[in-house]
């Protein structure tokens, strides 16, 4: 089964980080991942998809603020200590990240999960003041009047078939071992 992991939060063992936490749909779980297993679903190695950070040029990871609009996140450097990574964005010690939107009575509401797991819905006045404190980290941005959310739906790509001469080989190896 496939799972949409929204990367929340770096953990830091000292000034060492050591692995990331994301937060699972549809389960609502919390897990933890290597820079290793992040990078191999990005790939397309896993069946997981995540959200939140994407590969540079160079191998690295990096925040994803082009596709799902992360500007921050937090680190978690001590026991129930978060601090932003980029600490001159935002002096607040919680995120929220925007996951979708549902209507309630007529009036959008957008789902959020905060940086301490909360999940919750708030109003879009709420939250375009959230994102003009920079304390909506990702998953949403404002462009002109209007809240753009980002999208939990990776485009499929299709996986690469096997050469010719491969399908040959396979297909003569295997009347080779009937005869």
């Amino acid at each position: 089964m496939c799972r949409k992991l929204i990367i929340t939060n770096e953990i830091f063992l000292g000034s060492r980080p050591i692995c990331f936490e994301a937060y699972s749909l549809p389960k609502g779980e919390v897990v933890e991942l290597t820079e290793k297993q992040i990078k191999d679903a990005l790939k397309g190695i896993t069946s997981d998809e995540v959200y939140g950070m994407k590969i540079t040029g160079a191998g690295e990871l990096e925040l994803d603020t082009e596709n799902f609009f992360v500007t921050n996140m937090m680190k978690k450097v001590h026991t129930n200590t978060l601090i932003p990574m980029v600490e001159d964005d935002c002096l607040a010690n919680l995120f929220y990240i925007v996951i979708g939107t549902h209507k309630d009575k007529g009036t959008t509401m957008y789902d959020v999960i905060s940086s301490r797991y909360e999940r919750t819905s708030f109003t879009e006045e709420k939250v375009k003041t959230l994102l003009d404190m920079h304390i909506v980290s990702g998953g949403a941005k404002i462009q002109g009047d209007k809240i753009i959310v980002a999208s939990l739906e990776k485009s499929k790509q299709s996986k690469p078939e096997q050469s010719a001469d491969k399908k040959s080989e396979k297909t003569a190896v295997a009347d080779n071992e009937t005869k």
